[in-house]
């Protein structure tokens, strides 16, 4: 079934901007966005690594922030905040800002009965409302056209689906509004005031794309922004952070991903792919994701420290874990911790023996793999990582010698094996359609077929590979705690005194933000704010 063309509406329709993602390779050839990729919007212009957000908000946001603070007015500085944030996500779209006030609203109201004196049986059920209300909002969004197109197919039917432009953001803030519900439940404790929990929600550096907070995390910052004096340490180690981000996206990841688009573009129109196109889209797309998402949470962190707030670190080093486990303690942290705490614990977690406990582990990650988009890639990702999870799972417990394995020549063999599932399994996530993957894997054993990397690209693609794999992440160059109670220290964890707020730093900041914004006309989206 083709579906047609949808009128368009409040959130539906067809714009400009849908036919530039389709050349970016963002769409299916029919038109349809692709697996992951959100609609059309007005507000590419807010991408952090984009000249208007770079020059005009980031800087009158600082400003008037600073401005009313010098002046005494602290808790006008956390209005002002509020408002930004408001003005930041109203600039992708207005219609789903709408959405996202109201969603505010109805959660911070559900909080506030479900944390009340009301007997337990009502707040339960009014919990459990706001949670399923909050699902079915994503559903809605996220999965109706997915799930009514295969049962459609299934059904032999011609039916008609419209195609929902998906809010940005809506994962990450209907499931940090979910954990809030369901950590009221636990505590009794909601947030009272209505500006710290529309602050909560909205904060402007981890609206979009994470890291998804904890309010109890995020709760004695906002009220400490409206009390007490910044720390004013901490403005330089933002803007350190925030350029060595800056410098991933635009140097590295997006680069790369203008030379391998094409790439998987041929493979999405059925186009056979040699070998060394083929490994050049897989390992490309591997550096691409790792330096696109590694960047954004650079330059979220950094953002948050600018106006004196801490955000958790999201991303540490994936591709030098050791075991799929490992990866998933340092690859979107805090979407693991979420699935840790209300999907995988709920199910049972550790609870009924090695059976249940494995079932649960795999179910887990493949709500994982869904939860990134409606497409049967993603499924076949999240079944990938499921299975290795639980693989790595079962043979800690029934075969323990494999840990036991130590040593420089296990660590290699168990990297390089964990990177090379890790690599199959992205191709799934990038390709347009299961198609499209398939076309990418066979290249990887066809023969090359003329096709002739480039040298610059693959110059950058190994020093992109060494940074990964040897060298300091960036917070461990800047010495990044996230716990809010403790001070930034001027060491690493391992004690080696690595980046202070001195000249030297200073400079090699400039230099970074210079090259950043020389090449920061051409911005491109962070991938995961398609999810």
């Amino acid at each position: 079934m083709a579906p047609r063309r949808a009128p368009r509406g409040f959130f539906m329709g067809r714009s400009k901007r849908e036919k530039q993602l389709n050349r970016k390779g963002n769409l299916h050839p029919d038109g349809l966005p692709r697996a992951g990729a959100r609609g059309p919007a007005r507000g590419d212009f807010m991408v952090f690594s984009a000249y208007p957000f770079l020059l005009v908000f980031l800087p009158l946001t600082l400003v008037g922030f600073y401005a009313l603070r010098a002046a005494g007015r602290r808790r006008m500085s956390v209005n002002f905040l509020l408002a930004a944030s408001f003005v930041f996500y109203g600039a992708w779209s207005l219609p789903h800002l709408a959405l996202l006030i109201a969603s505010i609203l109805a959660n911070y109201c559900c909080g506030r009965y479900v944390a009340s004196s009301a007997p337990k049986e009502r707040r339960r059920l009014a919990m459990l409302a706001g949670v399923v209300g909050n699902l079915g909002l994503v559903f809605w969004f996220k999965y109706l056209d997915f799930a009514g197109s295969n049962l459609a197919a299934l059904a032999g039917a011609d039916w008609t689906f419209r195609n929902i432009v998906l809010p940005l953001g809506i994962s990450f803030f209907t499931f940090q509004q979910i954990a809030y519900l369901v950590d009221c439940y636990r505590t009794r404790d909601g947030e009272r005031r209505f500006r710290d929990y529309a602050l909560f929600v909205t904060f402007f550096p981890q609206l979009i794309a994470g890291p998804i907070v904890h309010h109890r995390y995020a709760r004695p910052q906002f009220a400490a922004l409206a009390s007490e004096r910044l720390n004013a340490d901490w403005i330089p180690y933002g803007v350190m952070i925030f350029a060595m981000g800056l410098a991933k996206k635009t140097l590295i990841a997006d680069p790369i991903a203008r030379a391998i688009d094409p790439l998987w573009a041929a493979a999405a129109t059925g186009d056979p792919l040699g070998a060394a196109a083929a490994w050049t889209a897989m390992v490309g797309y591997t550096l691409q994701i790792y330096f696109d998402f590694s960047g954004y949470c650079d330059m979220a962190i950094g953002l948050g420290l600018m106006v004196g707030v801490r955000l958790p670190v999201n991303f540490n080093s994936p591709y030098r874990a050791k075991s799929i486990i490992d990866f998933w303690r340092r690859w979107h942290m805090t979407l693991s911790a979420f699935l840790r705490d209300y999907v995988y614990i709920p199910l049972g977690g550790n609870k009924g023996g090695a059976f249940f406990r494995l079932r649960n582990i795999f179910l887990t990650m493949l709500i994982g793999g869904v939860w990134h988009g409606a497409a049967w890639t993603f499924v076949i990702w999240g079944a990938i990582h499921a299975s290795l999870i639980t693989l790595n799972h079962a043979g800690r417990l029934w075969l323990p010698e494999l840990d036991r394995w130590r040593g420089p020549v296990a660590d290699a063999v168990k990297r390089a094996a964990l990177l090379g599932a890790v690599m199959i399994a992205w191709v799934y996530f990038r390709a347009d359609g299961v198609s499209a993957a398939h076309a990418v894997l066979r290249g990887l054993i066809a023969p090359a077929a003329g096709y002739a990397p480039d040298p610059y690209v693959l110059a950058l693609m190994a020093f992109g590979a060494a940074l990964a794999l040897f060298a300091p992440n960036s917070l461990e160059v800047a010495g990044y705690v996230e716990a809010p109670e403790r001070p930034i220290p001027h060491e690493c964890a391992h004690g080696a005194r690595m980046l202070r707020p001195t000249p030297m730093a200073a400079a090699a900041t400039a230099i970074l933000l210079a090259a950043g914004l020389a090449v920061a006309w051409r911005p491109a989206v962070f991938i995961y704010f398609n999810f």
